[in-house]
């Protein structure tokens, strides 16, 4: 019987813990979505005081900015359904990260000087082995529905 209940006590231990967890990390991260904010609302706002010096790099940036706003918020969502359903959502997973690599290209069209060839067949061969398999899981979830 005291078996059972030091088990009992140390899995409510263990799943406050990670509870505690999560919420620290889904504030940490609201607190990052809050700054990329900061950072997609103050590069705007620089733009419009000096139109005159617009460029497509200004633009990219602004978008970066945003795409990491965007990040952080499906990041947060994430967590939310994780902590929901006990379990990942794996298209949720992949969608981010497509999303994330959407992004790291977008930097990179910035700041072309910097992109290698190399570095470009990595970043393509990435999102087309992502996009396949979030088309799997996918389809997979939907034959698994019906």
């Amino acid at each position: 019987m005291a078996k059972i209940d030091l088990k009992s006590s140390l899995m409510r231990i263990l799943r406050m813990a990670n509870l505690s967890l999560y919420v620290i990390v889904i504030v940490l991260t609201g607190v990052t979505s809050v700054l990329s904010l900061y950072i997609a609302v103050t590069d705007i706002l620089k733009i419009c005081i000096n139109i005159n010096s617009l460029t497509d790099i200004n633009i990219i940036n602004v978008l970066s900015a945003l795409f990491l706003v965007v990040l952080t918020m499906e990041l947060i969502d994430m967590f939310i359904i994780y902590m929901e359903r006990g379990h990942i959502i794996v298209d949720m997973v992949m969608a981010i990260v497509l999303t994330a690599i959407a992004r790291e290209l977008l930097i990179n069209y910035a700041n072309i000087e910097s992109m290698t060839l190399q570095r470009g067949i990595i970043l393509s061969s990435a999102i087309l082995t992502l996009a396949i398999s979030y088309w799997l899981v996918i389809k997979a979830d939907s034959i698994k529905r019906t």
